[in-house]
């Protein structure tokens, strides 16, 4: 469990380098960011090596989707928290992240106004998504 009195640390994966520096300069003054990766399987061997309170993860990476990321990253057994930011916002994607353990969906589009409150309500342990959109029913645990 994260110390939440401590500074969250987040590893970030997107395959955009511009976007991918945007978001550090944008989070860097209040988390910790541990990584910034542009590729999948480096999420994947990352993930376990650092143990970042959160995942920040684009559905569209170099060599496999941010939903593989993660579904890979759940079947191993690894708890972290994820948050999508993404330009998907089809409700179907939105499911899709959900339904493997996602906690957050941001839109590319919207994360100015979304991320940091996206960040917050996740690290507490809520879920979050962009758009006013409803979150689709948590699973049975």
């Amino acid at each position: 469990m994260p110390n939440l009195a401590a500074v969250p640390s987040l590893l970030l994966a997107d395959d955009n380098p511009v976007f991918l520096r945007a978001l550090i300069e944008i989070l860097e003054p209040d988390y910790e960011v541990v990584a910034a990766l542009h590729e999948g399987a480096a999420v994947l061997d990352k993930v376990t090596a650092l143990c970042p309170d959160l995942v920040i993860l684009d559905i569209s990476l170099g060599d496999m989707t941010g939903l593989e990321v993660l579904r890979r990253v759940k079947a191993a057994g690894c708890t972290v928290k994820a948050i999508f930011v993404t330009v998907h916002e089809d409700i179907d994607f939105v499911n899709a992240a959900f339904d493997i353990g996602a906690s957050g969906y941001v839109f590319k589009s919207r994360v100015s106004e979304d991320l940091q409150r996206a960040i917050s309500t996740v690290i507490k342990g809520g879920r979050f998504v962009s758009g006013g959109l409803s979150l689709p029913p948590q699973a049975e645990k």
